[in-house]
């Protein structure tokens, strides 16, 4: 079912929304393993892969919420993949080699969703302004337009570590409809974690749970801080937002 936004602005989601950054992240993960341990069996690199991105002590999202520096974060979160498959710590310069090898992997395996490049065009057509809005870092969010081509299509991009606040934060919404000089019940947000794309209904924001994978309902409903309800339409492919410049602006 289509999902029409009338809008003054858009934000979109990075990470899995606009570029295939699972993909980039698994396969960058394994180069950059098989560099730093090439003694390591095909079966214990997947597992260090595994360990790394299901993030089971949530090193990231300490990261996005402000408690952690991105650096601590990285720290913490390789450290934790060298235990699980019982190597030693990374010293300074095997940390250096880590993610020198991964970021290097990991930009060159960027690629855009095709149905994310055919929604910005959308918005071009129809005169609205598009954002990003990422939880991650501004280099590697940069590093990820850049690569995809796209940097020119965005009016702002924004990250966790700009704004001094992360998603599904209601002030890192908020941030953004100021920087796009928008109110939130005229902006449209899309993410791909139903999290976030809850959080942004919490701020005001018009907003589109993008379920990739198809596991929820047509309509999302989560409970928010202080037990409140939240709801989301949910598509499965950005080919089902359509959008519409409201009038006025």
């Amino acid at each position: 079912m289509a999902v029409l936004l009338r809008v003054e602005a858009l934000v979109l989601d990075m990470d899995d929304t606009i570029n295939r950054t699972t993909e980039a992240m698994y396969g960058a993960l394994g180069t950059a393993a098989s560099t730093l341990w090439p003694a390591l069996s095909e079966q214990d690199r997947a597992a260090a892969v595994d360990h790394y991105v299901r993030d089971e002590a949530g090193w990231f999202p300490r990261f996005s919420t402000g408690a952690l520096d991105y650096g601590g974060m990285r720290r913490g979160r390789l450290g934790a993949m060298a235990r699980a498959i019982g190597v030693a710590e990374l010293d300074d310069e095997n940390f250096t080699r880590f993610e020198t090898t991964y970021r290097a992997a990991f930009v060159a395996g960027c690629c855009a969703w095709d149905d994310a490049l055919r929604l910005i065009d959308r918005a071009e057509e129809a005169g609205i302004p598009v954002a990003v809005l990422s939880n991650s870092t501004e280099f590697m969010t940069r590093k990820k337009v850049n690569r995809l081509g796209i940097a020119d299509l965005f009016t702002a991009v924004l990250t966790c570590d700009q704004l001094g606040a992360g998603k599904p934060d209601p002030n890192a919404y908020r941030a953004a409809c100021e920087a796009l000089d928008c109110a939130p019940d005229k902006v449209g947000y899309v993410d791909d974690l139903r999290r976030d794309a809850l959080g942004a209904t919490a701020a005001g924001l018009q907003s589109v749970w993008l379920d990739r994978l198809g596991i929820g309902d047509q309509v999302s409903c989560g409970q928010l801080s202080g037990g409140k309800d939240a709801f989301a339409a949910r598509v499965t492919s950005l080919d089902e937002i359509d959008l519409e410049m409201l009038a006025g602006r």
